[in-house]
C-alpha cells in the first residue's frame, strides 16, 4: 500500500506569530497505517517519535495521507533548519508544492 506522511514543523510566539513549514514523504508498505502507528525515519531524532495522529483518504483518488505529530521547535529559525535536515538527506519534500 502507497501512503503519503506529512509533518508540520511549527513555532509560535506572541511576537512572532506562527513559523510553519510542512514536509512529506512518500512510503510503500504491506501494512496499512492506523492511528498510533509510529514510523522510525532518519529524519528524525530517536528521541522524536513520529506518530500518525489522523488518517486521510480521498474518496476520489484512493489516496491515502497520514497526518503525524507536529514537530513543535524553539525558534523561529529552527523550522527552517529541521526542515532543511529532512528535506536534504531523508527523502522528504515540501508538501505544498507537490
Amino acid at each position: 500500500m502507497k501512503f503519503t506522511l506529512v509533518r508540520n514543523i511549527h513555532f509560535h510566539s506572541p511576537s512572532t506569530g506562527l513559523v510553519s513549514k510542512f514536509v512529506s514523504k512518500e512510503v510503500e508498505s504491506e501494512i496499512s497505517p492506523q492511528v498510533g502507528f509510529e514510523f522510525e525515519d532518519s529524519a528524525w531524532h530517536r528521541n522524536d517519535p513520529i506518530r500518525a495522529e489522523s488518517i486521510s483518504i480521498d474518496t476520489e483518488t484512493g489516496k491515502c495521507t497520514v497526518h503525524l505529530n507536529t514537530k513543535e521547535v524553539g525558534t523561529a529559525s529552527d523550522v527552517e533548519k529541521f526542515y532543511g535536515v529532512a528535506v536534504q538527506g531523508h527523502g522528504w519534500k515540501n508538501w505544498l508544492e507537490n
